[in-house]
């Protein structure tokens, strides 16, 4: 009984041994392997449309790669174009920097030497000051610093790496020059069993010597001429391509890989490669918190998981974003997805500037008609004559939708084979591939147009006093919807239609841009105007009834500009409150005076700040460009922010010169506007002005429609000033609204009433 009760005891103290030693064990298992050896590997020039699996270079990639995460890179910094050394600065500072210096001379600075493997104090000065100048709390040697901080070993290959792995005072603890091509493998299999971080700088596809910049401006878009097509050789691309093959062979299956192309090797910005690959996770697409749009990247956002990586408490203020899975298409299918996006995005930096001068020629063709139909209201035009000309006009308003219905039309369609733009669309010339893209444009807001009559003809048989504007209403809830839908479905033509942001510019920003919000808040005062307007006439005791409509009209439509978790505008809602607000009361028949204008700035400035509180609740890494904003005015960096804002705002109407005068008119004509008033009162009709605003009575005749011209300009105006695309919304808003009120006109011809 006793042998048998202490053979018993034997086993019960085996098992809590063995249990006590599996708890022990258990964490650091468990702790190796959250923070895995990490393989940095840098590369400029390359894109996934360099990657042919038919060819043996790009099988062997694939086949090293693996069942990696992938997605487009957005090189995007200061300046239009990203140079090598302005990708290594941004991936070591956390925050998107250009270095300046070297770039008056129209290329791409070098990239430093090493000495005693610490870069000179002289030009990490030179690069801290211009971190400074375009973030207050950006320091160079961050990542560096912070992994060094935690007791991580960092080696660095190649001087790219080496900008990418230094600390604040430009140290590199371990460094070592890139091999030749045969000990390469060798020479990263041997570093990484010293380190814990290992970063390598595989190659460039073209020197920076080659690469051409705008040496003037470190605006994202420059007004430096018109972007052409990109047909510059890449005579090192398959050399690049093997050297990264060779060093994912390198890494073992248990190592983190990051893999990023950092720059571009043109004047023409593009998307670049970028993938992670980690035995523990799952294969596809990936999605950022910082850009928000599935496939793109940035490369602040690879600073950002590094640190993560190695268990780093990185700073709020960094801004790159966390990774995961939005789709899996298998790697064939992934890697096509890809290049049909990079294609959308190459297609929209070069038709975007030309479909602007396109959208100038039809608003100055849309003001000359307006000013005779002004005129000439009286003569009678035949109904089929007055058809045709409203669908035009009308089509020239939904230019917005449908361009973002052309973007999704297959890329095949466009020229491109397998989503290679680059190697065959751009074989076009660019006048052949722009009236391409122009062709299906216009046919589709055509038919659209169609669709606003036919429904306009159907609304107008039930609702007679909507009988010439109901078209013009059914295209501002065309407009209203796209944006609804563009949203909703996380912003896909974001950086792919004529209206919206290229990819190769994309940052911290998920909802409406400033086109898009042009639309937007045109379409708003259509719909206030228009509808709003003749109710009141007709029913003038349920003005109450229709202030609740029109504001609670105006409140969804902030919150579709401005809400954090939607898109989360700077400017817009403060413009848009003001200028919507104000010409509510005038519809409505209610005086405007400045303490009913400064509630309004007041209500402004209060939904503004309700949008801040509710960013402030998401993760400081997910937070929108609103939200980090506001964040660096409290921490006194604001200024930085403000003056390169304004100086792209100016940079819109030409540059200071331009805009200078521009103002001093608009403030003249203002001016004499309010005095010929004054003195029309008591002198009748013998202003100038007021013989000029006599001129434009047929517009007045349709309810709401000189409301609604009125509204959009003021509204414009103030969002011109407040944003950063300045005349670019003047320009936006125009196109929507003078092709609606030319349509109108054409809808009221021959009306004597």
């Amino acid at each position: 009984m006793n042998e048998h009760c202490s053979r018993r005891s034997w086993r019960v103290v085996f098992l809590v041994i063995l249990s006590l030693a599996m708890t022990l064990l258990s964490p650091l298992g468990a702790q190796a392997s959250e923070n895995p050896r990490v393989l940095v590997l840098i590369t400029s020039g390359l894109s996934w449309s360099d990657v042919n699996p038919q060819e043996k270079v790009g099988k062997q990639f694939l086949d090293a790669l693996g069942s990696a995460r992938v997605a487009n890179l957005i090189r995007h910094n200061a300046a239009k174009t990203t140079c090598p050394l302005d990708g290594y600065l941004t991936l070591s500072t956390g925050m998107r920097l250009t270095a300046t210096e070297g770039r008056t001379s129209g290329h791409c600075p070098d990239i430093p030497e090493l000495s005693a493997g610490t870069f000179s104090s002289t030009q990490i000065k030179e690069w801290a000051k211009d971190a400074r100048q375009q973030n207050d709390r950006a320091a160079p040697g961050t990542l560096g610093e912070k992994l060094a901080e935690n007791g991580k070993q960092v080696y660095a290959i190649g001087r790219g790496a080496a900008i990418a792995a230094m600390d604040t005072s430009g140290k590199v603890a371990n460094y070592s020059p890139r091999a030749d091509f045969s000990n390469f493998a060798s020479q990263i299999k041997t570093v990484m069993e010293k380190s814990e971080v290992t970063i390598v700088d595989v190659g460039q596809v073209s020197s920076s010597r080659d690469i051409k910049v705008s040496p003037t401006s470190l605006n994202a878009t420059p007004a430096d001429g018109l972007p052409g097509a990109d047909r510059v050789e890449k005579a090192q691309s398959s050399q690049v391509l093997a050297a990264l093959t060779a060093a994912l062979r390198a890494a073992k299956e248990s190592d983190l890989v990051f893999g990023l192309d950092v720059a571009d090797h043109s004047a023409h910005p593009h998307l670049g490669m970028a993938f992670v690959r980690n035995p523990k996770d799952k294969p596809g697409i990936i999605r950022s918190s910082s850009t928000r749009q599935l496939g793109l990247t940035s490369t602040v956002d690879f600073t950002q998981q590094i640190l993560v990586a190695n268990g780093v408490n990185d700073a709020d203020y960094l801004i790159g974003g966390n990774f995961s899975i939005g789709r899996d298409y298998g790697m064939s299918g992934n890697l096509d997805w890809l290049r049909n996006q990079s294609l959308r995005a190459d297609q929209a930096t070069i038709l975007q500037a030309r479909f602007i001068v396109l959208i100038g020629v039809a608003l100055l063709l849309s003001i000359a008609l307006l000013i005779v139909l002004q005129r000439r209201l009286s003569r009678s035009i035949p109904r089929k004559r007055q058809l045709v000309g409203v669908c035009l006009w009308l089509s020239a308003s939904l230019l917005g939708p449908a361009s973002a219905l052309a973007a999704n039309i297959p890329a095949k369609l466009l020229g491109a084979t397998g989503g290679n733009f680059s190697s065959n669309a751009l074989k076009m010339s660019v006048p052949l591939l722009s009236l391409q893209f122009f062709w299906i444009v216009i046919m589709i807001a055509l038919i659209l147009a169609a669709l606003c009559l036919a429904l306009g003809s159907l609304i107008s048989k039930k609702i007679q006093f909507l009988r010439y504007s109901a078209p013009v209403i059914v295209a501002a809830c065309f407009i209203i919807v796209w944006i609804l839908v563009s949203l909703l479905t996380g912003s896909p033509d974001q950086i792919s239609t004529m209206f919206s942001s290229p990819a190769t510019s994309a940052t911290r920003f998920y909802g409406l841009n400033n086109n898009k919000y042009s639309f937007l808040f045109s379409a708003v005062l259509a719909l206030e105007c228009l509808i709003l307007s003749p109710l009141v006439k007709r029913f003038p005791a349920r003005i109450k009834r229709y202030f609740v409509m029109g504001f609670s009209l105006l409140a969804l439509a902030v919150i579709i500009d401005g809400f954090p978790w939607l898109g989360a505008d700077v400017g817009g809602p403060l413009a848009l409150i003001v200028g919507v607000g104000v010409t509510l009361n005038l519809v409505l028949g209610k005086r405007v005076t400045i303490l009913k204008i400064l509630s309004l700035m007041g209500v402004a400035l209060l939904s503004s700040t309700l949008f801040v509180l509710v960013d402030n609740l998401a993760n400081p890494r997910a937070r929108t460009h609103f939200g980090r904003f506001i964040s660096e005015v409290a921490n006194g960096g604001g200024a930085i922010v403000v003056r390169r804002k304004a100086e792209a705002m100016i940079n819109t109407f030409g540059g200071p010169v331009v805009f200078t005068i521009l103002m001093t008119l608009a403030i003249g004509v203002i001016a004499l506007g309010v005095m010929a008033h004054k003195r029309g009162k008591s002198r009748g009709k013998s202003s100038v002005f007021s013989r000029i605003a006599s001129s434009f009575t047929p517009l007045r005749t349709i309810p709401g429609a000189c409301r609604f011209g009125q509204g959009v300009l003021l509204t414009a105006t103030l969002a011109a000033l407040t944003n950063d695309s300045g005349a670019l919304i003047l320009v936006c808003a125009g196109l929507f609204t003078i092709p609606a009120l030319n349509a109108l006109l054409l809808l009221n011809r021959g009306n004597k009433k």
